[in-house]
C-alpha cells in the first residue's frame, strides 16, 4: 500500500484524537469501551502506514484498561510509539506543533 504524506498525517490527527480521548478516560478512570469501535476502524485503516504500530499500541491499552489490567508499561508503550509516530509524521507535516508563523521563512 502505497501511503501520502497527506493520507498519514490524516491518520495521524485520527490517532491523536482517540490517543488524547483514551489518555483523559484513564486519569479520570472513566471508561474506554466506547473508544474501542473508532480505534478498531483506525487499526484497519492504518494497515501498512506508520501509524500501524501506534494505533495497535493504544488498541491494546484500551483492552487491557477495559479488562482493568492496565500497567505502567502498557502506558509507556503507546507513548513511546506515539513520539516515533510523531517524529514521522514531522518529516512531511512540520507545522505540527510549532505554529507556520514562527519559522524564519514568514519573515516579513
Amino acid at each position: 500500500m502505497t501511503v501520502t504524506a497527506a493520507g498519514t498525517a490524516e491518520l495521524y490527527r485520527r490517532y491523536k484524537a482517540l490517543a488524547l480521548a483514551a489518555g483523559a478516560a484513564l486519569v479520570l478512570d472513566a471508561p474506554v469501551r466506547e473508544l474501542a469501535g473508532a480505534i478498531d476502524e483506525l487499526c484497519g485503516a492504518a494497515e501498512g502506514t506508520p501509524c500501524a504500530e501506534p494505533a495497535a499500541d493504544l488498541r491494546r491499552l484500551v483492552q487491557r484498561s477495559a479488562r482493568g489490567e492496565v500497567a505502567d508499561a502498557d502506558v509507556e508503550r503507546v507513548r513511546a510509539s506515539h513520539r516515533r509516530l510523531r517524529r514521522t509524521v514531522w518529516t512531511t507535516q512540520p507545522c505540527e506543533y510549532v505554529p507556520c508563523c514562527a519559522g524564519a521563512a514568514h519573515d516579513h
